[in-house]
């Protein structure tokens, strides 16, 4: 069975998602600047399990913007319209990178909606590492973007950029796209211990120890103070640690002993 492709119309918004699998619905929260097909060969071998959604954010790929903005709370907002809008209980919610800072605020503003939690590559302040990461990639200031810097740090991705989230705003999107990306990026809230302990979801934290943007001290202040944390540290890799074969081999395990099956 192959995903199919679907549109959704939550108010003003348009949401774009693939669908595969029976079971449990699960729920896939891509990265910034990436889209729904960003997950590979994770959609089908989750779907064999659960009945898999994997969402274009809000701006991204064949999602519109009608704000013309982009903030987590509001991710947060239109997964849970979209939970809403398809009548789907207790939702498994695998979020990376930005996905995961929209799961960690979906956690906070929609208690009790979801069965379970993943955080990959996600933190819970901006640090001096996080920032200076950013600045290097050529986002030097909130909605202020460094495009020959951005192009030589993107490499052949750059131009990819470029074309796959014009669906509904034509061929100069990128711009404005890349525009508002840096002022969500460097406007990432900062959660204080007790916002994190009031997260009561079953939550795995997963990190790569070599991941200049989060990395195993940030994975560790994030685990220590969730409500129901769980803590996996994927070794000698960075911020890709999604496409390693140790990612999901964790976060099936997790999932299997969190979801409604539980064998």
């Amino acid at each position: 069975m192959s995903a199919k492709s679907h549109k959704l119309m939550i108010g003003d918004l348009e949401v774009h998602y693939l669908e595969e699998g029976r079971g449990q619905p699960l729920l896939l929260l891509h990265g910034g600047t990436a889209t729904a097909g960003s997950w590979g060969e994770a959609m089908p071998r989750l779907a064999d399990r659960y009945r898999v959604f994997a969402l274009d954010t809000r701006g991204h790929g064949r999602t519109n913007n009608p704000a013309q903005k982009m903030s987590y709370a509001q991710f947060a907002d239109d997964v849970a319209g979209f939970i809403g809008a398809l009548g789907l209980r207790k939702p498994l919610i695998i979020g990376y990178s930005d996905g995961g800072q929209t799961a960690l605020e979906f956690g906070l503003r929609h208690p009790g909606k979801a069965g379970a939690l993943v955080l990959g590559g996600t933190i819970s302040r901006p640090t001096e590492a996080y920032l200076e990461g950013l600045h290097g990639w050529g986002f030097p200031a909130p909605g202020k973007v460094d495009l020959d810097r951005v192009a030589a740090e993107y490499g052949p991705y750059f131009e990819q950029i470029k074309v796959t989230h014009m669906h509904h705003y034509g061929p100069d999107y990128w711009k404005a796209f890349l525009s508002q990306i840096s002022e969500l990026w460097l406007t990432l809230p900062s959660y204080s211990e007790r916002q994190l302990a009031s997260i009561s979801a079953p939550t795995l934290v997963i990190m790569g120890d070599r991941d200049h943007l989060g990395g195993v001290e940030e994975a560790n202040r994030l685990y220590r103070h969730l409500g129901a944390g769980e803590l996996s540290i994927i070794a000698n890799v960075g911020h890709e640690a999604v496409n390693k074969p140790l990612f999901w081999d964790a976060v099936r395990e997790f999932l299997a002993r969190h979801d409604e099956r539980q064998d």
